[in-house]
């Protein structure tokens, strides 16, 4: 007789709901710039368009326009308009919704230097356990 693997949730229902919430989740930030976008957005507040270019070198504008729209159909980033009396100026900022992210993305930032530390450390020559 087979043992079924008993799930930590007991209702089937709620487990494939948070199972798809975390596959699109995991979609959703899993492409190449998405990341890079809104760690730029992060620590700059505000960029437009042409500013990507500068802090995300290698990034091409049609990319970069795909993944702005993306970001912003999922409420990650807004795009703004400024008044000026000489110009009118477009940027994108961070939505307070993408606020919620950042303790997940900063726990990825932790584990992704942790692990690489301790993949460094495995390969060094005369490693001691």
């Amino acid at each position: 007789m087979e043992k079924k693997i008993k799930p930590c949730i007991e209702n089937e229902q709620i487990l494939k709901q948070r199972f798809i919430a975390l596959r699109d989740t995991l979609d959703l930030l899993s492409g190449k710039w998405r990341f890079s976008i809104l760690l730029d957005l992060h620590y700059h507040e505000k960029l437009r368009f042409k500013d990507f270019f500068k802090v995300s070198e290698g990034i091409s504008p049609k990319v970069l326009s795909s993944e702005l729209s993306l970001l912003e159909s999922h409420r990650l980033i807004e795009k703004k308009l400024e008044y000026t009396s000489t110009q009118d100026i477009t940027y994108y900022v961070l939505t307070e919704h993408a606020q919620e992210i950042w303790v997940v993305l900063n726990t990825l930032i932790d584990f992704g230097l942790s692990n690489r530390e301790q993949v460094i450390q495995s390969l060094s020559p005369g490693k001691v356990d």
